[in-house]
């Protein structure tokens, strides 16, 4: 009995998730405060113009397709009946202070702006399938809407339409349509300064991968499962490996093993909804604000937050005190091992959240410009990916067997589970205070482990108490040398200025990489690829600018770049090449190899 419960236990939870998450998703265009007209017009012989009018009600607002400083762009789409795809033509937007932070100037639309869509005449056109895609906004909350329409009946003559001339919108199409429109586009330059001196970029930008890239929802979902299962063996996997080590021999514990195998099974349903749930929180919040995977690293109290509960739980471990949710003493029974697995999945995927691995950066660009269910779904696959593991040992809980029994050598594992989470606690402190901090921080743990050694082999032989104490005094040293500043060459990196870069775009080769000091990713890449001597190597053969940019903290013009080249994750990269093909910048998402770059740099040669 105690086998079977957690199975339908877990299958019942993922039902009610995807059913919340469907909720989610469908009651935001239902009874929202807003109308959407569409009329067709005939153009000329050869073209129709199709108009959809967003009618909102007061203090509803919506953001531009250029949203400026933040926000979730306006899209509109469109199909002909023989799949061509249309392009659309939006108005530029009204500068204003954004409701929720009113420091931050936006581009919105009110109510009455008019989206038009160019239709050729032929066979095969009508009926066109539209698709409208906003963040409705008043000044207290935002409701995400997607609407689909379909206009036209099947062999529509656009001549019994009205004449788009002599409508009250036609000044405003013309001066659209020569600045805006698919005719225009190709005229348009890399980068273009407001009045208020924002760049606002202007890019299609190419991929080192385009199999990888995304193509539709069936792609996004097996990417995305493939995505979270690779999020388990990235560098953020360190800092939470010693909670899902303590976890799993917790779960692993009893000596009963009818009663082993039931813990160890509902252990793992309960951490792997614990993982699902949170990307459902995440694919919610990171839907609705548009914010970059990762950006919660960007908020020094959210990361301070962090560092004090894995303190916390490595305090608990050193027996100062019992929690009353999470409470990973070895030996120890849980009173709610459920929400104790539970809460422990949440953590470790919110301390893995930093990293971005193979696939994702294409999953997380494609889906966070879809609609909320889109998001949620990819999201929820992005979760069951990294649970899989879990999710597997519940299928064969025979696989705990595999796991060490209890003894008196589970003290030192405990022991050196706590002495990690002191480590992850003072790294996440670095990250909310700076890397100066570290410099202190990581000999000052070094010193801990060393005292606890110190006093753990005062009754020890003599020969294995001064080899302990030596090597715990070589840690100390050694965390003090590695973190000593190094001589870095700072004419090899220049910083990011828009307007700068705007001006030189077109004009020289250049590489613009994306990175932030919470994202260990983007340090295994400068420790691998992107070394000083492989930077001034090719600044010197192939006469290559490296701009950082760095989005440690938030910036707004950065995030900006970062949606224009098509991505919502670092690492990112960008190479521009000279000419007219800097309206094409190579995107390099994720993780690259130095020999990739270095044959591209090489085809810029010949």
């Amino acid at each position: 009995m105690r086998i079977t419960k957690p199975i339908s236990t877990l299958f019942t939870l993922l039902f009610l998730l995807v059913v919340c998450s469907t909720s989610y998703a469908q009651i935001t265009p239902k009874n929202v405060p807003m109308s959407t007209p569409i009329s067709a017009y005939k153009l000329n012989n050869d073209v129709a113009v199709i108009t959809l009018s967003i009618d909102m009600e007061p203090e509803w607002y919506t953001y531009a397709n250029d949203p400026g400083g933040m926000g979730k762009p306006t899209k509109f789409s469109g199909t002909l009946a023989d799949g061509t795809q249309l392009t659309p033509i939006y108005p530029k937007g009204i500068e204003k202070p954004d409701a929720f932070d009113p420091s931050i100037m936006i581009n919105a639309y009110m109510s009455g702006t008019l989206l038009y869509m160019l239709v050729p005449t032929g066979e095969a056109v009508f009926p066109v399938a539209l698709r409208l895609d906003l963040l409705l906004c008043h000044p207290t909350k935002c409701i995400p809407v997607r609407r689909d329409f379909s206009f036209g009946e099947v062999g529509l003559d656009i001549n019994t339409l009205p004449l788009a001339k002599d409508q009250a919108w036609w000044p405003e199409f013309i001066k659209l349509s020569h600045t805006g429109s698919e005719y225009a586009e190709s005229s348009k330059p890399a980068a273009e300064t407001t009045k208020s001196g924002d760049v606002r970029w202007n890019f299609t930008p190419k991929y080192l991968q385009p199999g990888l890239e995304v193509a539709g929802l069936l792609s996004a979902i097996l990417m995305g499962l493939l995505a979270g299962l690779i999020l388990n063996i990235m560098p953020c996997v360190l800092p939470v490996v010693s909670l899902k080590l303590s976890a799993l021999l917790n779960s692993s514990a009893t000596n009963n093993e009818a009663d082993r195998i039931g813990s160890f099974r509902e252990h793992n349903i309960f951490f792997a909804l614990g993982i699902i749930a949170f990307f459902m929180v995440l694919a919610i919040v990171l839907g609705a604000t548009g914010e970059a995977w990762g950006a919660l690293f960007q908020k020094q109290w959210l990361v301070l937050i962090i560092a004090a509960i894995v303190f916390t739980l490595s305090l608990s471990l050193f027996g100062l005190f019992h929690l009353p949710v999470i409470d990973l003493k070895f030996g120890v029974e849980s009173k709610s091992p459920r929400i104790q697995a539970f809460f422990t999945g949440n953590l470790t995927t919110l301390l893995a959240t930093p990293c971005s691995g193979p696939f994702l950066g294409g999953v997380l660009s494609w889906a966070l410009v879809q609609g909320p269910l889109v998001i949620v779904a990819v999201f929820i696959s992005i979760g069951i990916g990294m649970a899989s593991p879990y999710l597997l040992m519940v299928i064969w809980p025979g696989l705990s067997r595999f796991l060490p029994k209890s003894g008196p050598w589970i003290e030192y594992v405990e022991k050196a589970v706590a002495f990690f989470l002191v480590g992850t606690a003072f790294y996440l402190v670095s990250l909310a205070l700076g890397g100066e901090s570290s410099r202190i921080l990581a000999p000052l743990w070094a010193i801990l482990i060393a005292g606890w050694l110190w006093g753990r082999t005062r009754s020890a032989k003599p020969t294995t108490k001064w080899f302990v104490r030596m090597w715990a005094i070589a840690l100390v040293f050694i965390l003090m040398a590695w973190t000593t500043p190094s001589t870095v060459d700072e004419t090899l990196w220049e910083e990011f200025n828009p307007a700068e870069l705007s001006q030189r775009i077109g004009k020289e080769k250049l590489f613009v990489d994306f990175t932030a000091d919470w994202c260990p990713t983007c340090k295994v890449l400068e420790a691998t690829v992107l070394t000083d001597e492989n930077i001034a190597r090719w600044k010197k053969e192939y006469g290559l600018a490296f701009i950082k940019v760095d989005m440690t903290e938030r910036d707004l013009e950065a995030e900006a770049l970062l949606r224009a080249l098509g991505s919502m994750s670092i690492p990112t990269a960008a190479l521009f090449a000279p000419g007219e093909d800097s309206r094409s910048p190579l995107v390099l998402r994720d993780l690259f190899t130095e020999s990739q770059l270095e044959n591209i740099l090489k085809s810029w040669e010949k």
